[in-house]
C-alpha cells in the first residue's frame, strides 16, 4: 500500500497493478492498517485509489484464492469483511477514485465510502452471482440496496450487469464522473476543498447518527435525534 499526504487528506492507494490491485490476504492485512494509523492522525479526507487506470480494485485475488483452502478462505472473507465495515464507519470523508475495473470485491469495497468519482469508461459489475457460482459476500448484497435501490441492486447482482462510469452514475453507485484518468486528482481537489470546511469530530458524529439510522425504526431514529442534543454545533458562536 502507498500512502502519500497532503495537509489533511491522505491518498491511499492499492499497489498491486500487476493483480489489477486485487485483495490477497496481505493486501487487506495492509490497508485496515493503514486506515487505522490514519485514524489517530490530523486527516479528515481519504483518497481510496489503485495503482495506474487499468483497474480501481479487481476484488479478492483469484489466484490466491484456487491455492487456499478452506479454513484460510474463512479466515480471508471474515478479515475482508472486518475491512469493509472498519473503511465504512471511519470517521473521515473516505472518498473512491474509481479507473478502470471495478468488480466483485471492488465495487464492495468502494460501495463503503462516502463518495465516488468514476472515470466515464470504468466498469462496474459483480459477477459472483451469475458467473461464479457464488455471491459477493463483502457487503454487496447488503449495503447496495440501500445505497442504489433494490432494483438497480439486483440487476448487478442477480443478473451480472456490467456498468460504465457513466452508467453507475445514472442509478446513483457514482456520485461524479470524470474523463478517463483524472478520477484520482478529481477526488484529491475534491478532498482538498472540503477539508477547508469541516470540523472532523462533526462529521464523524453526523455520519455515525446517519448509518445508525439506516433501516431504524421510528422510535431509534428520535433517540438518534435527542443525541444531537449533546454537543452545541454552534459552540456558542454567532450566526
Amino acid at each position: 500500500m502507498l500512502c502519500a499526504v497532503d495537509g489533511a487528506v491522505a491518498k491511499v492507494t492499492i499497489n498491486r497493478e500487476r493483480r489489477r490491485n486485487a485483495l490477497d490476504h496481505t493486501a487487506v492485512a495492509a490497508l485496515s492498517e493503514l486506515f487505522e494509523r490514519i485514524e489517530t492522525a490530523d486527516i479528515a479526507a481519504i483518497v481510496l485509489t489503485g495503482q495506474g487506470t487499468a483497474a480501481f480494485c479487481a476484488g479478492d485475488d483469484i489466484k490466491a484464492y484456487r491455492e487456499r483452502d478452506t479454513a484460510t478462505s474463512r479466515t480471508h472473507f471474515r478479515r475482508g469483511l472486518a475491512l469493509m465495515d472498519q473503511i465504512a464507519d471511519h470517521p473521515c470523508l473516505v472518498i473512491a477514485a474509481v479507473e478502470g475495473y471495478c468488480v466483485g470485491g471492488g465495487l464492495e469495497l468502494a460501495a463503503t465510502c462516502d463518495y465516488r468519482i468514476a472515470a466515464r469508461d470504468a466498469t462496474f459489475s459483480l459477477p459472483e452471482v451469475r458467473k461464479m457460482g457464488g455471491s459477493p459476500t463483502w457487503g454487496g448484497l447488503t449495503r447496495l440496496p440501500p445505497l442504489i435501490g433494490l432494483g438497480p441492486a439486483k440487476r448487478l447482482v442477480l443478473l451480472g450487469e456490467v456498468w460504465t462510469g457513466e452508467e453507475a452514475f445514472s442509478h446513483g453507485l457514482v456520485d461524479r464522473v470524470t474523463e478517463s484518468g483524472q478520477a484520482a486528482d478529481e477526488a484529491m481537489l475534491f478532498a482538498s476543498e472540503f477539508v477547508t470546511d469541516i470540523e472532523r469530530p462533526v462529521f464523524a458524529r453526523a455520519k455515525r447518527i446517519m448509518h445508525q439510522a439506516v433501516g431504524a425504526s421510528a422510535s431509534t431514529m428520535r433517540a438518534l435525534n435527542l443525541t444531537c442534543e449533546e454537543v452545541d454545533p454552534f459552540d456558542g458562536r454567532p450566526d
